[in-house]
């Protein structure tokens, strides 16, 4: 079987690839911090690239889950972290029962993120990024480095492997699936990235809601887009939590050259390294919080 139908959904939500020829790399948007720019916004302004959650008071914190999965894979670090910080939990437009956009996801979510934090006026939020919210974390993190705080990658990087033909490929594979094949795909690709199959399960059940032509999208966008080339510009403390799996080193790799990061790999967590060792995931995080207040 070719690399891209044995991979599947697992190539394009770890981001964890090399790139070739055939990718392109994005071009810097450059807009100034006002209400009349596109990348400015008053405080009546309502993203159409996510919903949000906002719960708590303190220091504000993004998080910004996967490919196809609902804010609620972060329930248990917002509870976690507790008081003193200001929760503002996304579910991407598509993705779990959100209606879709007519758009690249992760370059609208950039867009609408950066214009969210503005217009809700967050110092220098955390921003924690798991899979594709991850790689979006990169991207908004690398072109806006005077808006964000500590930057939490969770087992993600700047660029996924494979060319156009792939990318072709999967994004036809997600939106041109039956009703059977889809929920198959979903519960194959999924289950395979956690030992916590019971914690997966419900959430199994909200992504399988997603529109399968944003998941195809977002993943054709996903490969076709290779950041490596501008993570450098990153100005914020990064953080990066890693599966203890076999893409490691790439990941080492492609992150290399972002000033300040570090990165830690968490023994037996596969993908969704959050539920796999909670107690090892938020060890790290916290220490890397209290160092960078």
């Amino acid at each position: 079987m070719r690399r891209a139908a044995a991979a599947l959904l697992i190539l394009a939500v770890a981001a964890c690839g090399g790139t070739t020829a055939g990718q392109r790399h994005v071009e810097r948007e450059d807009h100034a911090g006002d209400g009349s720019t596109p990348f400015g916004a008053d405080r009546e302004f309502v993203p159409k690239a996510f919903e949000v959650e906002v719960t708590g008071r303190g220091r504000p914190i993004i998080l910004i889950p996967g490919l196809g999965c609902p804010g609620d894979v972060w329930k248990e670090t917002v509870a976690h972290l507790g008081e003193g910080y200001q929760a503002h939990v996304l579910t991407l437009a598509g993705f779990a029962g959100i209606d879709p956009i007519d758009e690249p996801l992760s370059a609208a979510v950039r867009r609408d993120l950066t214009r969210y934090i503005r217009a809700k006026r967050l110092v220098h939020p955390i921003i924690v990024g798991h899979s594709m919210g991850g790689f979006i974390a990169y991207w908004i993190a690398s072109y806006h480095p005077e808006l964000v705080g500590p930057v939490i990658i969770v087992d993600a990087s700047p660029a996924l492997s494979g060319g156009l033909d792939e990318a072709k490929e999967l994004r036809t594979k997600w939106k041109d699936a039956s009703d059977a094949q889809y929920f198959a795909q979903v519960r194959a690709a999924f289950n395979s990235m956690t030992k916590v199959p019971r914690r997966m399960a419900p959430v199994i059940d909200e992504i399988v809601r997603s529109d399968r032509r944003s998941i195809g999208d977002a993943i054709y966008e996903m490969v076709m887009t290779d950041l490596r080339a501008h993570v450098k510009d990153i100005q914020a403390p990064v953080l990066i939590i890693a599966a203890d799996g076999p893409l490691q080193q790439r990941i080492r790799d492609q992150t290399d050259s972002i000033p300040d990061h570090e990165m830690v790999v968490i023994p037996n967590a596969h993908h969704f390294v959050m539920w796999d060792e909670p107690a090892a995931f938020f060890k790290v995080m916290d220490r890397f919080l209290d160092d960078h207040p």
